[in-house]
């Protein structure tokens, strides 16, 4: 079995409580190295993980030969430590959002290409338990064709660390919209092909988005709507997906389904005269409506990082291929020219 010898940039809250417990668990990884401005987290991680300390990349290259890149620094960081990657011979698996802008992204893409090596996204929301089971409710049919994904994450939160301003590549729509978009594109299984979007700063003390209203629109004609907003002092539903027959809520842990079978369905009779039958309205029939629950602890979250091996050292298929990625980073960058056009 091969290991890959493995560094972690940035022991921020991702780094230091996902990525760095995940390398030194898995078979299949050595965590040789990480990388942090603060030598009181370098000191932590040797105590903590054994591993050695580097307070900048300059240091890393020259002091270790490694397989795999774990990239967890701040988002604007993303391109450079990425490419710096590449060029020193590494297989890079990074941090969502791939990088601040489209263009930060295809320069990772052509760096890749260019030394011939491997990268990968983390997009955690796809390998979660409800998207393992609403993918699978789908695939059952029981609600019919999606048309329409309504997915929200809402709170009342003054930001104040980097994540609240532009120039660190802060805001809500990089910060849990490539979350989303990544989820319900993953979700619908198609490209995105028309997209509105409006972005606004209400309750964070920084410059950044804090509200996001996106709607995109499929090449294969589903609705996805996304709101995150983190300026509302109510919740809302986490996600609710409508088909032909019928809807799902995910509700307290579970997807709860109420759809109907189509030849359950009473026959008829449809009217297009201008004078309604008694002077009524719509056509009075009863809805056999089903309603059925999926508890989310029946299904098996994916392992992100036994994919990251399988990817990296015996070249399987990537879980998140980086056309995806790309088309997410797409999707994004319309998201900001759509709102800034929704104020001229």
């Amino acid at each position: 079995m091969k290991n890959l010898r493995t560094a972690v940039i940035g022991l921020g809250r991702i780094g230091w409580r996902f990525h760095v417990p995940q390398v030194a668990q898995h078979d299949g990884f050595d965590l040789v190295a990480v990388v942090d401005p603060l030598q009181e987290r370098l000191d932590e991680a040797k105590a903590e993980f054994g591993a050695k300390g580097y307070t900048d990349c300059d240091a890393l290259w020259a002091g270790e030969e490694l397989d795999l890149l774990v990239i967890a620094s701040p988002t604007k960081f993303h391109a450079e430590h990425a490419i710096a990657g590449f060029e020193h011979g590494c297989n890079v698996f990074c941090d969502k959002p791939m990088a601040p802008t489209l263009a930060d992204a295809d320069r990772m893409i052509a760096a890749m290409k260019e030394h011939n090596r491997k990268l990968m996204i983390y997009q955690p929301h796809r390998a979660n338990s409800e998207t393992v089971a609403l993918r699978e409710i789908l695939r059952r049919g029981i609600i019919g064709q999606m048309y329409m994904m309504k997915s929200t994450r809402v709170a009342y939160a003054r930001r104040n660390d980097w994540q609240a301003f532009r120039k660190h590549g802060g805001g809500m729509l990089n910060n849990y919209g490539a979350h989303y978009i990544d989820q319900s594109l993953y979700v619908s299984g198609s490209r995105a092909k028309r997209i509105t979007c409006a972005l606004r700063t209400i309750a964070s003390l920084g410059d950044a988005d804090d509200v996001v209203k996106a709607i995109i629109e499929t090449e294969d004609g589903a609705i996805l709507d996304i709101d995150i907003n983190m300026a509302s002092a109510h919740s809302m539903p986490p996600c609710q997906v409508l088909g032909e027959y019928g809807s799902l809520v995910l509700s307290e842990g579970a997807w709860r389904a109420r759809f109907f079978r189509p030849e359950e369905l009473a026959d008829v009779n449809t009217q297009d005269g201008l004078a309604a039958l008694d002077r009524r309205y719509g056509s009075g029939e009863t809805i056999p409506w089903q309603e059925k629950v999926f508890p989310l602890s029946d299904f098996q979250a994916v392992d992100f990082y036994k994919n990251c091996y399988d990817y990296f050292a015996l070249d399987g298929a990537p879980f998140v291929p980086i056309e995806e990625t790309r088309e997410v980073m797409r999707v994004m960058d319309i998201c900001r020219k759509s709102s800034l056009e929704t104020f001229e």
